[in-house]
């Protein structure tokens, strides 16, 4: 039986996902009707969360909602997919994030909204039991933009980092563009920085993704893995670049197919799988997530995910390890035995 690997503190974004299925982008002053609309679990630090608690590993959220339905219904769904909220503040100054998303027949998403009461998470409190059997810190550029969010992130990074935990950072988009220097001033403490394609663009000036990675790998990062969508990722394997094939599948929506990809590979880590195994794992998963529509609590559990890595690779190699890749995720979907129950004692 695969060992449940410790929890892992996650800080971050949540929001309210406001989700459009559109059939074209709109032009200026268009009206567009969208084919369907919900509401949804979002932001990058709930995602990751919901997908870390599919695959078993317990997540301790640190995030922010406001004080309005919105946040209550987000407490409510995080709950319901297997993350714990005693570490979600409420913040009186702020409404809950919202985040309209228009989704476009070629599975494109883009993004309008406001990360409200995300800007403000505080330092947590009784940090002993947060830190308690935490192996793992996972953090997003977002958490270094806004003064207050910045000051939580770096008391987590400088207290776990003493207690010899791992440090992941995921870029995001807007960090990339915003704060560059500041990423790359963080790089150093951080074992795994996760980017795609554009994000690193954005950070080194390389347009060619391989020298990006190398420019990525020499700014501190213990480990670089470069998201490459479509492409699947590069990784820095004995000593030098190797592409990780990506599963063929029919996009639907690519949104949160990076946080998928991303939750997956922190869990094989964390299990003690090889780097190439995790790479793997993480294309599949974000393969899975990217032929559903919507993020939050409709992200891929491991059947989809199993699903995916049944497909067979062209390359021997690759295809050898997409088998022992699936027989581990399967592995994890056995059922635990059920524990004998006490034998009852007849009352005299």
């Amino acid at each position: 039986m695969p060992q449940r690997p410790h929890s892992i503190v996650v800080l971050g974004d949540i929001n309210m996902d406001i989700l459009g299925a559109a059939d074209s982008w709109p032009q200026p002053g268009e009206d567009c009707q969208s084919r369907r609309l919900g509401l949804h679990l979002g932001g990058v630090a709930a995602n990751s969360a919901v997908a870390l608690a599919k695959w078993g590993v317990p997540p301790r959220l640190i995030g922010c909602v406001g004080r309005d339905e919105f946040g209550n219904s987000l407490r409510r769904l995080l709950r319901e997919h297997g993350v714990a909220t005693n570490w979600i503040q409420t913040a009186a100054s702020a409404a809950t994030g919202i985040c309209y998303i228009h989704v476009t027949p070629d599975g494109q998403r883009t993004f309008f909204g406001s990360r409200g009461a995300s800007r403000v998470i505080r330092k947590p409190p009784r940090p002993r039991a947060l830190f308690h059997g935490a192996s793992a810190l996972h953090l997003f550029g977002y958490n270094f933009i806004d003064p207050v969010t910045e000051d939580t992130a770096r008391y987590l990074l400088k207290s776990m980092r003493k207690r010899g935990a791992w440090i992941a950072l995921d870029v995001g988009p807007e960090p990339s563009k915003k704060i560059p220097g500041k990423i790359l001033q963080i790089a150093p403490q951080v074992d795994t920085l996760f980017a795609n394609a554009a994000e690193a663009r954005e950070l080194t000036g390389e347009r060619d993704p391989q020298r990006a990675f190398r420019s990525l790998l020499n700014s501190g990062a213990r480990e670089v893995v470069l998201k490459l969508g479509k492409e699947g990722c590069l990784i820095f394997h004995k000593g030098s670049l190797k592409a990780v094939p990506s599963f063929p599948v029919r996009m639907v929506d690519s949104t949160g197919a990076g946080d998928a990809f991303v939750a997956a590979f922190l869990q094989a880590r964390l299990r003690g799988w090889t780097l190439l195994e995790a790479a793997l794992a993480a294309n599949a998963a974000g393969a899975a997530a990217a032929c559903i529509l919507g993020a939050g609590e409709t992200l891929p559990g491991l059947p989809e995910i199993a699903r995916v890595l049944r497909t067979r690779l062209e390359n021997a190699e690759w295809d050898a390890l997409r088998r022992m890749v699936l027989a581990k995720v399967q592995a994890l979907r056995k059922p635990k035995p059920a524990r004998p129950s006490r034998p009852r004692t007849a009352r005299s």
